[in-house]
């Protein structure tokens, strides 16, 4: 079913149609696709097919090498997505029903859009051009960032750029909220813990590759009467990414701080950009509890995904704006990735690995 635009002589209103659509399906793709990737590894880094335990994924699709694709450089092009679909949506705003100015840089519109900016320069261009290897990638991982950073950056830009994200982000009073004073502290200290730990593999895979460029050296330089084993060598030496077991901060607790700190980070973006999706009462402990019981009842209901599925886009979750929807999104994609890769730390270093440390949540999982 389509919706009128009441304010202009069409019988739809595409751009808001598609950030419905957006909204709607990026949330339970993510949620769909986290169950597979409990079950199938993503065929990048350190399981894509010619990094992978055995040698190859256990799916046969993603072990050709007609579809591996350059780490850096299908990081870079996927994440650049994001940020210029951002900004297309900021200046087109889909979700107006005029032309609305700019924020100002210091408004509290304005804030955000900088600290979503500062967050992909960092992400798709600093820290992958510092980075001195990156494993290859199955085109599909890439081709599936793209499609996700799409959908995100657009309905960010278009909820920031629209009517309610105006008046909600409107004035001296949010920067009086304490929701957005807490957000953006907690948007600092996970960008902060992101950068930081992403430096501690920064310098791993420095280290990993003068290692590996060493032990290349060492083949070439072996006794030339011995040229048939020489090359041998030389060829193991040069296959596949060098691993070490990283350390420090967080660390020593998870091993994935990275992924923890940019939940943290977004938690933080959300809770200062848009209301809670919840309703929680909190005037009482009794009540609060009430409360967290009835949204956990209604999230785990069959008949809300029932629902959820049939439900048209204009219509789907209306409490869930798209900064709530990105946490949600980041957190079923990552999580499962976490886990697989926690496994994999421990079956590849076996005793040498930390027993007490956790996947990415310090004490918890």
């Amino acid at each position: 079913m389509a919706r009128r635009d009441p304010m202009k002589l069409k019988t739809t209103n595409v751009p808001l149609e598609l950030y419905d659509f957006a909204r709607k399906w990026l949330t339970l793709l993510s949620l769909a696709i986290m169950l597979v990737l409990f079950l199938i590894n993503a065929p990048f880094g350190r399981f894509a097919g010619n990094n992978h335990k055995r040698g190859r994924h256990p799916v046969g699709l993603f072990n050709s090498s007609w579809f591996l694709v350059d780490g850096i450089r299908s990081w870079i092009v996927m994440e650049m997505v994001a940020p210029l679909t951002f900004i297309y949506a900021l200046f087109k705003s889909p979700l107006s029903f005029y032309k609305v100015p700019l924020p100002d840089a210091f408004s509290p519109q304005g804030v955000l859009i900088i600290l979503f900016l500062i967050h992909y320069l960092n992400r798709a261009l600093i820290n992958p051009l510092r980075t001195p290897s990156r494993s290859t990638s199955h085109i599909i991982v890439p081709l599936a960032g793209i499609i996700f950073n799409l959908a995100n950056g657009y309905i960010m830009g278009s909820y920031l750029s629209s009517p309610y994200g105006r008046i909600y982000l409107g004035g001296q009073y949010a920067f009086d909220r304490t929701s957005f004073r807490v957000g953006v502290l907690l948007w600092v200290v996970g960008f902060v813990g992101n950068v930081a730990h992403d430096e501690i593999l920064l310098q791993l895979r420095k280290r990993a590759a003068e290692r590996k460029a060493k032990d290349e050296k060492e083949a070439e330089d072996d006794d030339s009467k011995n040229k048939d084993k020489q090359g041998t060598v030389a060829k193991k030496a040069a296959a596949g990414e060098y691993y070490g077991i990283p350390s420090g901060l967080l660390y020593e607790f998870i091993s994935y701080p990275n992924y923890f700190c940019e939940w943290i980070e977004w938690t933080g973006f959300a809770l200062a950009a848009a209301p809670f999706p919840i309703p929680i009462d909190a005037t009482s402990v009794s009540t609060f509890q009430s409360s967290i019981l009835s949204a956990l009842r209604t999230i785990v209901s069959p008949w809300t995904w029932k629902n959820a599925l049939v439900t048209p886009p204009y219509a789907f979750a209306p409490t869930l704006p798209p900064p709530w929807v990105f946490v949600l999104a980041e957190i079923a994609l990552m999580l499962p990735r976490a886990y697989k890769g926690h496994v994999w730390y421990k079956e590849r270093f076996g005793e040498r690995y930390p027993k007490g440390r956790k996947a990415v949540i310090p004490f918890v999982f």
